[in-house]
């Protein structure tokens, strides 16, 4: 089964949270559901490029194993969550 594309949330607060629409060429930190050779866990923040209908393309600039940018997409199915990084998650 195939998830749907997320839209405005509310976080714990209650407070309404943007669509990931919003986050395009901001640093996001986001969660797969599945284990994947492209999946750098949830601590590392990434840009996030696109959003549309499939998925998510983020620009890793600091990969562990590659000294230059990668994109990488993502489709829905494999997003368990998106939100935007913290101040002290964000690479300086």
């Amino acid at each position: 089964m195939e998830r749907e594309r997320p839209g405005a949330s509310a976080d714990q607060s209650g407070k309404t949270m943007p669509p990931p629409e919003a986050w395009v060429g901001q640093e996001v930190v986001l969660k797969t559901t599945e284990a994947l050779s492209t999946d750098l866990g949830a601590s590392n923040p990434v840009r996030l490029e696109d959003v549309n209908d499939r998925g998510v393309v983020v620009l890793v600039a600091r990969h562990p194993d590659r000294g230059h940018p990668h994109r990488y997409f993502y489709p829905w199915g494999v997003v368990g969550w998106i939100r935007p990084a913290e101040e002290d998650e964000r690479a300086s």
